[in-house]
């Protein structure tokens, strides 16, 4: 029985995958868009650090020009084209921009008009890629428009770059060329990879420890939910003997009080189905099963054990002179009686009509015979008064102490001292010692 009890606290039905469903999805979800979210509003804020890098240095670099060869830019040409600033031919002057190059890890372009003067962009074979020209749109937005911008998918030479373009202008203002400061976007990407990867990987522990978190109490939630179906299957069955999972009753919240509703309805229905409704005590069905379980255990554990049939006397007499009512109080007053001798000793059966059954666990027969003396008298005593009548009443036993004798003998033997005595005098208990009975 418990084994079957629990296969099904772990059979896991469509309520324990619904109720995962409804605790995970939403956590995934909200992680997953956090995370994609926190991303990409990352990668946009160093994307917009290395565009305002790009024009710092863009700004570097026409500074230094202006400083270092004062004048305005002029094109000579000649067998080569030269670019002059001021009265100095700068063409080949590559000392400036190469020291930004290995500063900033950004390359620089000079443009005159929309031809590339100054690079330190250089092809496969080291060279300088000086001639080429600035992208049509870029023309368009910088040497016409006069405006400085940046591009994310300028592609140079096969590769392409994070850009900043901005006009260079003579001292009268005059657009004569541009400007362009640019940066690997592979290099920004990893940057930006290599800044982002610890948020990230951060976000995805966090994320899976929240749903292992869900999943943990989801799966505390739906052990006390399937513990409880499985009580409840047990008790519906008829095991009114099934125990609940403890953790239940130490969770405190709904589920402890649906657990002790469920406790409180298996001894009422415990009550209603081993107990006699009138005297309380077990009835002979349920008594039956306790008295074996006993005996087994007198037996197995070679620890004594006393059984004692008692009958009421002239209880017949009682009903026809005082009606059944009457008897039914005399009944109830009895079994108080017997319960009150028997705690702590054993327990007792309505056995059938007035008869009653006294299972004296672990109590030797001296001992059993002391306290079924003690029970006489506060029979022979009690005075049970009914309507205006007061009613007393005696009651004859029989007694049997051998547990290794079959339960059907053992019982048989108690009811036969029952009937000796009473077809001796009654009002007495009859022992068994050496196989005999006696008064």
């Amino acid at each position: 029985m418990n084994r079957k009890s629990d296969s099904d606290k772990n059979k896991r039905g469509k309520l324990y995958y619904s109720f995962q469903a409804i605790s995970m999805v939403p956590l995934l979800l909200y992680g997953i868009v956090v995370i994609i979210f926190s991303s990409t509003s990352f990668r946009h804020s160093m994307q917009e650090q290395v565009y305002t890098e790009l024009r710092n240095v863009a700004f570097l670099v026409d500074t230094l020009l202006d400083t270092a060869y004062p004048g305005d830019y002029s094109l000579v040409d000649g067998k080569t084209l030269s670019l002059y600033k001021g009265d100095v031919n700068i063409t080949s002057d590559y000392t400036l921009i190469d020291g930004i190059r290995e500063r900033t890890a950004m390359d620089v372009t000079l443009f005159y008009q929309n031809t590339r003067i100054l690079t330190t962009i250089k092809n496969w074979e080291g060279e300088r890629i000086v001639g080429t020209q600035a992208p049509t749109q870029v023309l368009t937005d910088v040497l016409q428009e006069g405006k400085s911008c940046f591009y994310d998918n300028v592609i140079v030479r096969d590769t392409n770059y994070f850009a900043y373009y901005a006009p260079l202008r003579n001292g009268d203002g005059q657009i004569v060329g541009i400007l362009f400061v640019g940066k690997p976007a592979a290099e920004v990407n990893g940057q930006v990879n290599r800044a982002l990867s610890p948020i990230v990987i951060v976000g995805v522990v966090l994320l899976i420890l929240a749903c292992l978190f869900s999943v943990y109490y989801a799966g505390r939630f739906l052990k006390a939910l399937y513990g409880l179906k499985s009580f409840f299957s047990q008790v519906a069955t008829g095991n009114l003997s099934e125990e609940l999972d403890p953790a239940i009753l130490k969770r405190g919240d709904e589920l402890t009080e649906l657990g002790r509703s469920a406790l409180s309805m298996q001894c009422s229905l415990r009550s209603l189905v081993e107990c006699d409704t009138l005297t309380e005590l077990y009835n002979r069905r349920s008594g039956g099963r306790h008295l074996a379980c006993s005996v087994e255990k007198a037996r197995s554990k070679n620890t004594p054990f006393t059984l004692v049939i008692g009958d009421i006397d002239f209880f017949k007499r009682v009903n026809d002179t005082y009606g059944h009512l009457c008897g039914d109080e005399v009944l109830k007053s009895v079994a108080r009686l017997l319960r009150k001798h028997l705690k702590d000793k054993g327990y007792a059966i309505r056995w059938g009509g007035e008869e009653f059954l006294l299972v004296y666990e672990n109590s030797r027969l001296e001992d059993a015979l002391e306290s079924l003396r003690a029970l006489q008298e506060d029979i022979n005593s009690t005075r049970i008064l009914f309507e205006d009548t007061v009613v007393s009443v005696t009651m004859t036993f029989g007694m049997a102490c051998d547990p290794t004798m079959d339960l059907k003998d053992l019982l048989r033997e108690a009811d036969d001292r029952l009937y000796y005595g009473k077809n001796n005098g009654r009002n007495q208990i009859v022992t068994c010692c050496g196989g005999k009975s006696q008064q």
